[in-house]
């Protein structure tokens, strides 16, 4: 595991996460609210790590987080509802539900063609999606059914 402060050495640690994400790897990455935990949303071996990390069950589908309204419109449909959000109260931390485009794949796709798109208000994150060029998955770094985490310490103990 490699943990870099992104105040203090930005240009590496974007750098190093644009890596991990090409590599299928994972990333814990702070978000607006709560640790979250990243992978490519378009990879599906990257998505199976983070599966497998999650101990995820049942069939609650995963969010991604986007760069801007325009990466969003790539994959997914956005409606009168979603255009109101994005121009009126994103970034932030919102989740617009949309129907996916055909570009996306489970566990990022609900059973019914939808998708929970993320704009964060985050300029390292939103800077990282941008330059990656893709969605990355937008869920809390626990394991599920655990409490979300808000300090990056804790969560590193708690690491399985």
């Amino acid at each position: 595991m490699l943990r870099i402060d992104i105040t203090k050495k930005r240009e590496e640690a974007m750098l190093q996460a644009k890596t991990i994400l090409a590599n299928e790897g994972l990333l814990i990455y702070p978000t607006e609210t709560c640790y979250g935990l990243g992978c490519d949303a378009t990879n599906p071996k990257a998505l199976a790590k983070l599966l497998s990390y999650k101990k995820f069950r049942g069939s609650k589908p995963i969010s991604i987080a986007v760069a801007d309204k325009a990466m969003a419109e790539k994959y997914v449909e956005i409606n009168e509802m979603a255009e109101n959000l994005y121009e009126n109260y994103l970034p932030g931390p919102i989740t617009v539900i949309s129907m996916n485009k055909g570009e996306l794949v489970p566990p990022v796709v609900s059973a019914q063609g939808a998708v929970g798109v993320r704009y964060p208000d985050y300029p390292f994150i939103l800077e990282l999606i941008k330059e990656y060029g893709k969605p990355i998955t937008a869920t809390s770094a626990n394991m599920s059914y655990k409490s979300a985490p808000y300090n990056i310490d804790q969560l590193l103990k708690d690491l399985p």
